[in-house]
């Protein structure tokens, strides 16, 4: 495989983030604006891969930009390398959200009640910070993966496509959650946070057997393969 292009893509808009909610009415918009964007990272002999995460979210927007740019490419398929942090409360994985009750239904082993949830140091804090991503980002030891280990999960995902046998350019749109992307910004880059990214927007990131170079707005910089 010569080179892999990989957009690391936020989700379209949704109502909300007090559960696994769907994409709103007016979403299709800051889409059909990617499409264009990812188009251009494609030369003549690219291939395409969509991926997404299990969150209807993600997949609903994975599958409107294959739909518009490459219907013949490969089905949209969740990748494990893109998901949202793992943090874990009462044994559980539980994925981030706007409301306790969001958390506490998430609790697979134990009846856990909304009150509960706010009695944990991390989801307190969490709950009811301004800005709740930034809360976790700049935790350094929250229940579960911190920023810096999700950035170098999803380097080292990026990376991995390089052991790939097909020796065509590849772009992967990954569509994923602003944690991520974050998370991918401030630990993997280096960059400063700048807050959540926009509906749609990417991370743009070439890998190739020299290292890695990067794009986000009008910063653009490289780096080296991690370590094998």
């Amino acid at each position: 495989m010569r080179k892999v292009t990989l957009a690391f893509l936020r989700h379209a808009k949704v109502p909300s983030h007090e559960g696994d909610m769907p994409l709103t009415e007016d979403s299709s918009p800051d889409i059909e604006a990617a499409v264009p964007r990812l188009r251009k990272l494609a030369s003549a002999n690219s291939k395409f891969l969509f991926l997404a995460t299990k969150t209807h979210r993600s997949r609903q927007t994975a599958e409107a930009l294959r739909a518009a740019i490459d219907p013949g490419a490969p089905e949209v398929k969740p990748a494990w390398g893109l998901r949202n942090p793992d943090v874990y409360l009462a044994g559980s994985r539980v994925e981030l959200g706007s409301k306790a009750e969001f958390f506490a239904s998430q609790c697979a082993y134990f009846e856990m009640t909304p009150k509960a949830v706010r009695g944990q140091t991390f989801y307190d804090g969490f709950l009811t910070a301004p800005d709740r991503i930034e809360y976790w980002l700049f935790s350094k030891n929250p229940p579960g993966e911190n920023a810096a280990a999700v950035a170098k999960r999803v380097l080292q995902f990026a990376q991995s496509f390089l052991a790939a046998p097909d020796q065509s350019d590849l772009v992967v749109a990954c569509v994923t959650h602003s944690p991520v992307m974050r998370a991918i910004l401030l630990e993997g880059l280096g960059r400063v946070d700048t807050g959540e990214p926009n509906w749609v927007e990417e991370i743009v990131l070439e890998v190739s057997r020299d290292g890695m170079a990067y794009r986000f707005r009008d910063h653009v910089g490289t780096l080296p393969l991690l370590p094998e």
